[in-house]
Order: C-alpha cells, then sequence, then structure tokens
C-alpha cells in the first residue's frame, strides 16, 4: 500500500495539522512506524510547517498540569513496599554469605582439593612424605615474596 511522494507529503501535513480522520491516523501512524522513508517524509513536513503550528506559551505550568493529572499514574516497583522496609533475615546478610564461603574454602584447602586440581609433576602425584612443598606453600611464599619486593621499592 504505497503512496506516492507527493501525496504521502500532503497526507503527513494534514495528520500534524490534525486534518485527518482516525482510520487515516492509524494508517499514517503505521506507516510512519514501519517505512524509515515515510517517517523522514515526516519529519521533513513536520520542519516545513514547524511556523504555522501553535507554540506552548509556559511549558513549565503545562508539564506541571500534566503531571497532576489525575488520570496519569506514576511508575510504581514491582516490589512491595513492606518488603524494603522490613529487617533482613540473618541468611539474607551479607556477612552470613562470606561466613559460608570462608567455611568452604578452609575445608577445600585442609583436604587438599585444591592440590588435587593442579597437574602433577611428571604424570606422578608427589606422595605426602615428600620434601617438595604443595602449591598451596609455594602460592603463599611467592606472594608474600612479591608483596616483599613492593614494600623494599
Amino acid at each position: 500500500m504505497k503512496q506516492p511522494h507527493h501525496q504521502l507529503r500532503s497526507v503527513a501535513e494534514a495528520y500534524i495539522r490534525g486534518e485527518v480522520s482516525d482510520d487515516e491516523a492509524a494508517w499514517f501512524e503505521a506507516c510512519i512506524t514501519s517505512d524509515d522513508s515515510a517517517l523522514a517524509l515526516y519529519m521533513e513536513a513536520l520542519a516545513d510547517i514547524e511556523a504555522e503550528l501553535p507554540t506552548l506559551e509556559a511549558p513549565d505550568q503545562f508539564a506541571e498540569r500534566l503531571i497532576a493529572h489525575e488520570k496519569i499514574v506514576p511508575y510504581r516497583s514491582a516490589v512491595p513496599e513492606s518488603d524494603k522496609d522490613r529487617p533482613k533475615r540473618w541468611y539474607e546478610r551479607p556477612l552470613f554469605h562470606y561466613t559460608i564461603a570462608a567455611s568452604i574454602t578452609m575445608l577445600f584447602m585442609f583436604s587438599g582439593a585444591y592440590e588435587r586440581l593442579l597437574p602433577a609433576e611428571d604424570g606422578l602425584v608427589p606422595a605426602a612424605d615428600s620434601t617438595m612443598p604443595s602449591y598451596s606453600e609455594r602460592w603463599v611464599d611467592t606472594t608474600t615474596g612479591w608483596i616483599d619486593q613492593l614494600l623494599t621499592r
């Protein structure tokens, strides 16, 4: 349902002035939302007849009246108000989650789970009575050495 350029331009100008029927307005709105060239034509027509359009004398007062209108409902949050005001339960507090995470980390460290995640040298897992320090000890030594280097600078 393509309209010639000049005919669509005249419909756009009539739409801007409010001289079209409800059916024509609905058709034109569908046209400008689906066709970029029709939207560009509408914007051109709007720019051309802008001087003919009435001006808003007190924009601030108009905005205040519009906001104060009884049929305009402000956005309401989906979270009920009562949930915001109630204190957090013990299991909703960050300290609880940090405690659980630290406990699991300590459990993995003491059980040797982290050492089993790293590849063993030469394909063999070192024995527990080996003189070679564990990975966690080497990581601690490397980290403390790195911190010592930063502090001496």
